[in-house]
């Protein structure tokens, strides 16, 4: 049970990163470019944080409904849990029988 939480949360923290490292990538994109045009640097701030915000809301509207099924998992998993802290998976494989035709 613990193993797959931690699954579960390793795969959202993944997303996360993810996420970030396309504003990063944005940000050095957008102000590689506007310091070559010449755009005043109070400026620049503002075009970042607006470019920052549209791709957080990109990211909420493409990864939304996974990332509301992985909470969902997430907070089932942890609910069986604490519910059943001994809970344990048999791991032995079972043999399947040869049909006879």
């Amino acid at each position: 049970m613990t193993s797959a939480i931690n699954f579960v949360m390793s795969v959202l923290v993944f997303l996360a990163n993810l996420v970030m490292q396309v504003i990063a990538f944005v940000d050095g994109l957008l102000t590689a470019l506007m310091i070559s045009v010449g755009i005043p640097v109070h400026l620049q701030l503002v075009i970042l944080i607006a470019a920052a915000v549209l791709v957080a809301v990109m990211a909420i509207r493409l990864l939304g409904p996974l990332l509301m099924f992985l909470i969902l998992v997430l907070l089932v998993l942890m609910v069986v849990h604490a519910a059943f802290p001994d809970l344990r998976l048999n791991h032995q494989h079972f043999v399947m029988p040869k049909l006879a035709l």
